[in-house]
């Protein structure tokens, strides 16, 4: 065997799992947030993951009045050729901020289907890996085997698994959702402080730590297939005007994407159920 391809061997084999499975790791970061991509890069760095760090597209406005908001949406479709229309009504200072996201999504999944990368993981810079993190994203692999998925969801709230949830409290499951905080009216304990999931009453389990998610809520930790990937972005046709999370969990709901989940998480969302410096400014 030639020596340079001896070489190129050896150093696949001695990368870590994640970045085997992963064509590309990606951290959405904005540009002046630096504190925040150190201190994400420092999670996946001491586990010696490798990341790349992508350059959020910026949609603050809301302190800068509605006409600066609208022209920054205008200068969005011009730059980014998508589409912006509000058929949710979202008011300016949330629909700006949602949709630079959504661009950002788009952008990098354009940039899958042209580089033909096989899978690619997605991240927010707001999460916090989990205990054992690549011991249980790699037995999750395995139990996932052959199946084909469009998203794999490392992290995600809303519904998708009831593993470490309950109503009740129990020995494992001793603490209260942030998200009753939010919704006084149900009772909800978890065993790990940032779980955002609710109870999801048609939730299938596909394996011991894989779920079929109904309705999965938040980006913080997610990954596409190839052909994942070029489903979304024609389901989208570039129509950047929503959440993207609102956007893919439509898609699942509807059976149009094929969704997977770690159940429990393996990544959770920082600070619980909204971060105090959020950049969008939610209506809660």
């Amino acid at each position: 065997m030639p020596e340079k391809s001896r070489r190129r061997k050896s150093t696949r084999k001695s990368r870590n799992f994640l970045n085997r499975y992963f064509d590309k790791i990606f951290v959405i970061n904005l540009y002046d947030k630096v504190k925040r991509w150190n201190k994400v890069h420092r999670q996946f760095k001491n586990r010696k993951i490798d990341i790349e760090r992508f350059i959020a597209i910026d949609g603050r406005c809301k302190d800068q009045g509605k006409n600066a908001c609208s022209q920054k949406l205008k200068s969005f479709e011009l730059t980014y050729n998508v589409k912006i229309s509000n058929p949710n009504k979202y008011p300016l200072k949330e629909l700006v901020p949602a949709s630079s996201l959504t661009i950002g999504t788009i952008l990098l999944l354009r940039a899958q289907v042209r580089n033909k990368w096989k899978h690619m993981l997605v991240c927010e810079d707001d999460i916090e890996l989990g205990r054992n993190f690549l011991e249980k994203f790699k037995q999750g692999v395995r139990e996932i085997g052959r199946k084909k998925w469009d998203l794999l969801y490392l992290g995600c709230g809303h519904e998708c698994g009831n593993k470490g949830i309950s109503e009740h409290r129990t020995s494992k499951n001793k603490r209260k959702s942030t998200l009753m905080q939010f919704y006084p009216d149900i009772d909800l304990y978890v065993q790990y402080k940032n779980d955002l999931r609710m109870m999801c009453d048609h939730c299938e389990d596909f394996s011991e730590h894989i779920s079929v998610p109904t309705h999965p809520g938040g980006t913080w930790c997610y990954a596409y297939s190839l052909e994942g990937a070029r489903k979304m972005l024609k389901l989208i046709d570039d129509e950047a005007g929503n959440h993207i999370d609102i956007l893919l969990a439509s898609e699942i709901y509807n059976k149009k994407i094929t969704a997977l989940s770690f159940n429990p998480p393996i990544v959770m969302h920082e600070d619980g159920a909204f971060r105090k410096d959020t950049d969008i400014p939610w209506k809660y």
